[in-house]
């Protein structure tokens, strides 16, 4: 008897470090979108896989980045979604849904949360005519239309230079992408900074306009698909700060922002200064971080 628990014991000790190695390389992937090859940044509400295994992205995403026209009936809990004569009507909580007169059946439902509208991203994609593709080695949720555009760019699959094109070089693209280590940085008045990290801290670039005075805006995401690595999100933020900003200043903001541990985590605006610049950190319960960097 004693023999058989010895044995139980090391077989589970076994099947533990056997897949130890991918629960902890899951762990640090969080989910993307992507559509016709270009990552889709979420500054607020966040994409995320429900439970029936969905990906559920914000109605906004819908709007925006597949360029569909989308309503909302309050009364009857209805989201409205129209794209080139095709109508897809959901109801919050209801599986049953209907292309224009037809009426189909999806395993998952739209709902609300945190004062969001959340449709499921397969079933509205494809909807709508578009590919979706899961590719569950990088958590990534890959969309392509049927022209090969994009609502903001407007750019066709004819154009050899663009994912999804005849002939177009993938190991080029992939190489030019901008992800830490990857590209060269950008710089926006001083400060050099990669748009996305592998911690998947996002920077954007502010623009810099003389009346306003932003330089740059980065993201802290939280609730990402196998967990947030905030502590690296952190040091990142670190790096990027230490630049231009006095030390005690990067110190205070640090501070501020660790107290956000959770996407539930409210961090009321507050305004951090040195002789030159100010920092602007705010984040909204299910929300973001926003760090923001100006001018005085």
């Amino acid at each position: 008897m004693k023999l058989k628990k010895i044995g139980l014991v090391l077989m589970s000790m076994i099947l533990v470090f056997v897949m130890l190695p991918g629960m902890l390389s899951a762990a640090k992937l969080s989910l993307r979108v992507e559509l016709n090859g270009e990552r889709i940044i979420f500054p607020d509400a966040q994409p995320y896989v429900d439970k029936n295994n969905r990906v559920q992205v914000p109605v906004r995403f819908v709007s925006e980045a597949l360029g569909a026209k989308v309503g909302w009936k309050n009364k009857t809990q209805e989201v409205t979604i129209e794209l080139d004569g095709t109508k897809l009507v959901l109801t919050i909580g209801k599986k049953a849904y209907k292309i224009n007169e037809s009426t189909k059946l999806m395993d998952t439902a739209a709902l609300r949360k945190s004062n969001r509208t959340f449709v499921p991203l397969r079933f509205v994609s494809e909807g709508l005519g578009a590919k979706v593709k899961w590719d569950s080695a990088n958590y990534t949720v890959e969309i392509t239309t049927g022209d090969g555009t994009t609502a903001s760019s407007g750019e066709t699959k004819n154009d050899p230079t663009k994912p999804g094109s005849k002939n177009f070089d993938w190991d080029a693209w992939e190489a030019s992408r901008s992800v830490e280590g990857k590209t060269e940085k950008k710089t926006s008045e001083g400060f050099s900074f990669y748009t996305n990290y592998k911690s998947d801290l996002v920077v954007m670039d502010g623009k810099y306009q003389e009346n306003h005075g932003l330089i740059i805006n980065i993201i802290i995401t939280y609730g990402n698909v196998g967990g947030d690595n905030i502590e690296a999100k952190v040091k990142d933020l670190e790096s990027i700060l230490l630049q231009k900003i006095d030390e005690t200043t990067v110190e205070a903001v640090l501070k501020y922002v660790k107290q956000k541990k959770a996407r539930e985590d409210e961090l009321p605006e507050k305004i951090f200064k040195d002789d030159t610049y100010e920092v602007i950190v705010q984040s909204k319960s299910y929300g973001d971080l926003n760090v923001v960097i100006g001018y005085k």
